[in-house]
């Protein structure tokens, strides 16, 4: 079973980055385990991944390796919700239109964007990054919604599958693309 995951897990880390949703050196991603967490180990590049990158972090013994930053933020989703994969990526469009958006979420305007996203919490944190406010806002914000925007760092998406919740991070690039900034 484990096997099978880390396959999923590499096929999800291509194909972020081949969506040009996060650079070789971001993002990360983590299923849950019956007793535990198999996420990514930091630093390791998301389009060239192998079993090796990854770290099972169980909290009934220590595990070997350094799982990435933001595991924190992995485990209070998990703690938090029924879900059963993460997916963390930085989409630019996605990112740069919550720099213009007033208020604490965005709306897609596509057709597509609404059906899969719904409204989209946007997080305006003090500390955005590995944090344990980042950890606790992602986790509540993902009770009620797949995804949540985090100001100026990326998105956060879980799903039943981790290929599922990347799928939610390339629909939220591509709603954030064809999003209207002006209007006339």
């Amino acid at each position: 079973m484990k096997k099978k995951l880390i396959r999923e897990l590499i096929k999800a880390g291509r194909y972020l980055f081949e969506a040009g949703v996060v650079d070789r050196f971001s993002g990360n991603l983590s299923v849950r385990l019956r007793k535990g967490i198999l996420i990514t180990r930091s630093g390791s590049p998301l389009p060239d991944l192998t079993p090796a990158d990854f770290v099972e972090v169980r909290n009934d013994r220590p595990w070997a390796g350094r799982p990435s930053s933001e595991l924190a933020v992995h485990r209070r989703i998990y703690e938090l919700t029924d879900r059963s994969a993460v997916a963390h990526a930085h989409p630019p469009s996605a990112v740069r239109l919550a720099f213009f958006l007033e208020g604490d979420h965005y709306e897609p305007a596509d057709n597509e964007g609404r059906l899969l996203l719904g409204r989209v919490p946007i997080l305006r944190l003090e500390r955005p990054s590995a944090s344990p406010e980042l950890a606790e806002a992602v986790a509540r914000a993902l009770r009620e919604a797949p995804c949540a925007l985090v100001y100026s760092h990326g998105v956060f998406c879980a799903a039943e599958r981790i290929l599922d919740a990347a799928g939610l991070i390339t629909a939220l690039e591509f709603s954030a693309r064809t999003f209207p900034l002006l209007r006339g």
